[in-house]
């Protein structure tokens, strides 16, 4: 389990930093969890990026 939690977080920290480790996510025993938080690190990145415009542009 917690190497599970650490491809997870490995993802997800790639995710945010807009990078992917094609090793890791083509891993058949971790490549799952990792490629959950790359997603889930793409989604949170994008989210912050949409605030930031939102209150750059007046809107917050």
């Amino acid at each position: 389990m917690d190497e599970a939690l650490v491809a997870y977080n490995a993802g997800l920290m790639d995710g945010a930093a807009g990078c992917r480790d094609a090793q890791i996510a083509e891993d058949p025993e971790w490549g799952a969890d990792y490629r959950i938080g790359l997603l889930d690190g793409r989604i949170a990145a994008f989210q912050l990026r949409a605030e930031i415009r939102r209150l750059l542009a007046g809107e917050g």
